[in-house]
């Protein structure tokens, strides 16, 4: 039996965000045979990762959300929780405000800002992960929230400007990546991906060498430092290209179809 981890964005779904009828399809039949376990392994939360795991038959399985801060399955049981403090949002919350950015944080409740106006990268990170915004004030949060992800969202070429301010002031204490050119994403301190799938291979009791993983972008790079069996795909960052094992074809071109197939050269 092996473990096999997807990205969703730019791996499993298209540009255009869609899950193909070939990959879905690929995906559902392995799933059916007992050789195989499925774990999404995504930035984005449950709300965001459940439609695509129903459509293929894996709702039950567990999944790795919100960059690890989360391993939890559709039925809301979770095997890892990193969440991070109302003391971490309120200080992110303090940086945009001197800095003209905007910040949002997630939990079960859904997205949470103290900011009034919406970009565009809010309005991406809401529509992705199926969540409506809601509006307070810092000063009116209940200070006991605690949080999976923060994100600073805003136009790619404003992330771009700031990225490396923003790193620089918040890596030493914040596990800082760019899941999306519209954003920033916040997790706890040596929480990411990577560190979550290796908790739930030890869950079902796999070893390194049976787990599998497939992504496209650089908050996949731990997995894939984690993980030696990796598979880039074609419209991969080129640190991770360089970071994989193995290639495959681009997430336009159904690349998680030609994966999966290299999987099974190794499984029969």
């Amino acid at each position: 039996m092996v473990l096999v981890a997807l990205d969703l964005d730019g791996t499993a779904l298209d540009s255009n965000g869609r899950l193909s009828q070939s990959v879905a399809e690929a995906i559902r039949q392995r799933a059916k045979s007992k050789k195989y376990i499925f774990a999404f392994c995504s930035g984005r939360p449950l709300s965001g990762v459940l439609p695509q795991a129903q459509a293929v038959g894996i709702a039950e399985n567990y999944h790795v959300l919100a960059n690890g801060a989360l391993v939890q399955n559709g039925a809301g049981d979770r095997l890892v929780e990193e969440l991070l403090d109302f003391s971490a949002y309120q200080e992110l919350t303090n940086y945009c405000c001197e800095n003209g950015l905007t910040c949002i944080a997630v939990n079960d409740r859904g997205a949470i800002t103290a900011f009034p106006s919406i970009n565009l990268g809010t309005l991406e990170f809401c529509f992705l992960t199926n969540n409506l915004l809601r509006f307070c004030p810092i000063s009116e949060s209940e200070p006991t929230e605690k949080y999976s992800k923060l994100l600073i969202c805003d136009n790619p070429d404003i992330i771009k400007q700031n990225k490396s301010r923003v790193e620089q002031r918040f890596s030493k204490h914040y596990t800082c990546v760019e899941g999306y050119p519209t954003m920033i994403e916040f997790g706890k301190k040596n929480v990411s991906k990577g560190s979550s799938l290796a908790k739930l291979a030890a869950y079902y009791g796999l070893s390194d060498s049976e787990v599998f993983v497939v992504g496209d972008n650089d908050n996949d790079l731990s997995s894939f430092e984690r993980f030696s069996q990796s598979i880039a795909m074609g419209n991969a960052t080129s640190e991770l290209k360089q970071a994989a094992n193995w290639h495959c074809p681009t997430n336009d071109e159904d690349g998680v179809v030609t994966a999966l197939k290299m999987i099974d050269n190794f499984i029969t």
